[in-house]
Order: structure tokens, then sequence, then C-alpha cells
């Protein structure tokens, strides 16, 4: 029995988190163009037919498929497979991470599946289902900013709504660290916007915002300065290969929404080890 709960629980997480992501998915690549989401969801967005059910399986239905629509032949993108299964895994890791976890800052100790779900409790659901819903809302940001070089508002808005529920149910976050987190990126980037013209997005801005509400100040900081390394390390390839000048600009939510993930996940951990890297390096 215990064993069955085992492999139902890991399958169940690994459906939600594809399906999850491919609706984001959806969303993102149907957002910029004002297309209906909900009712023209299971359509081709080539030639516009109605797909099966059975078409329309995350992850699946693009091996099947072989990555085109079988109606007019069109290849689907393969950042719609990459996506659901990073959705599968990112719901593996959010379960596995925190399904048993005492706060969010705490030490990255993956949890038993067998306790999770033989000593599992609504409380313990809510807080997966809220960090589950933020990285939702994040991949949905990765990919309209990439796509568009613009972070909707509405999305930071619903991060909003998103960050009210972190207030009350996120274990080891008390009100002060979530108010500091809503400021301590935010409000430096909004005084660099304002002396250095184009440095940021005012979109950036206000994702920092949201999100500090949400995971802290300890880990927005961390995520930030990872989505900065990161973004860095693009930029100067884009360089190297000529693929765009010094005056030219990128994306950089992707990059942020990229560094408060790993934060969220393992933040505190990459800092120890930070730390201890500098003490050897220093003798």
């Amino acid at each position: 029995m215990i064993v069955f709960l085992y492999i139902l629980a890991i399958l169940l997480t690994w459906m939600i988190g594809t399906v999850s992501f491919s609706f984001v998915n959806v969303i993102a690549y149907r957002y910029p163009k004002e297309k209906k989401i909900l009712k023209e969801h299971f359509t081709c967005d080539s030639c516009e037919t109605q797909l099966k059910p059975y078409e329309t399986i995350p992850v699946l239905s693009y091996i099947f498929l072989r990555g085109k629509c079988r109606y007019c032949g069109e290849k689907i993108p393969k950042r719609d497979f990459i996506n659901e299964i990073i959705g599968g895994l990112t719901a593996l890791l959010v379960f596995f991470r925190f399904g048993d976890a005492d706060e969010i800052t705490g030490p990255f100790v993956m949890s038993s599946p067998l306790d999770i779900v033989v000593h599992f409790d609504i409380w313990k659901l809510l807080i997966l289902l809220t960090i589950f819903v933020f990285f939702c809302i994040l991949d949905l940001v990765f990919l309209v900013d990439f796509d568009t070089m613009e972070i909707p508002n509405r999305f930071v808005i619903v991060l909003l709504y998103v960050a009210v529920v972190a207030l009350l149910v996120l274990p080891g976050i008390n009100i002060i660290d979530h108010l500091i987190g809503a400021v301590c990126i935010s409000v430096p980037m909004l005084l660099i916007m304002f002396a250095i013209p184009g440095a940021f997005g005012g979109g950036d801005m206000k994702l920092s915002a949201a999100v500090g509400l949400i995971i802290g100040w300890q880990l927005v900081i961390i995520g930030f300065f990872i989505g900065l390394l990161a973004g860095g390390i693009y930029g100067i390839v884009l360089l190297i290969s000529k693929k765009k000048d010094r005056k030219d600009h990128f994306a950089f939510g992707p990059f942020l929404c990229t560094g408060y993930m790993i934060a969220t996940i393992c933040g505190m951990e990459l800092i120890d080890a930070y730390m201890k890297l500098a003490a050897i390096i220093h003798g």
C-alpha cells in the first residue's frame, strides 16, 4: 500500500507540473497576440484545428506526434516540450524539497516521499501549492519577457496576490523579512534606473518588489545576484558572438526569474558554500 502511494504521489506530482507549465506556455504564447486562452486552449496555433484529448498530453503528445501537428504538419516549438519537462521536474523538486520543511530558509533537505505521503496534511499542501504557483508565475514572466522584453503589470499583480498568501503560510519568514524583501532590491534598482537610464526595466523592478515580498530579503538578494551573474555571462556571450553590441538590450527578467527560483530552492546553501570557499581561499 505504501509503495502504491509512493508511486501515485510521484506520478500525480509530475502530471500536475507538466500540465501547469504546459498551460503557462499557452498563456505566454497567446498573451502578446491577444488570443483567447481558455476557449482556444485545445487548438493548433497554426491551423486552428480542434485537437483530440490524446493530442494534448504534455510531453507524451510531443513525442508521439514527433514534434509536429498531425493536421497541418507545422512543427511544434521545442520550447513547449522543454518547458513541460521543466514543469514536471519543478513540481517534483518542490514536493520533495518543501513537503516536510519546517522553514523556507532552512537547510536543503530532500524529504522522504513516503513520510510526505503518509503524514501529509492540509497546511503542508497549502505551502506546496503557494510555492508551486509562485514558480508557475515566474515561468510565465520568463517566457513573456523573453518574447516581448516586457513584464506586464497584471503578472506582477498576480504575484502580489500570492504574496498575501505567502505572508500567512510560508514558514520561517516573519512579516519584517517579507517587508524588507519588498524594498531591499527594488529600491536600489529604482535609484539605478534614475541614475543610469536603461540599466533596468520598470518591470524588473516591480517583479523584484513582488518576489521580495513573497520570499523575504535573504532569498531575494541571493536570487538577484544569481540573476545578475547569469545575465552578465549571457551578455558577454552575446558581445563575443557579435549578436549584439554594447548599445543593444536584452530581456533581464528571465535571468531574475531563474535566480529567484534557484534561491527559493537552495539559496541559503549557496551562501554557506560561498562562505566556506572564501574561508578556504583566505586561509
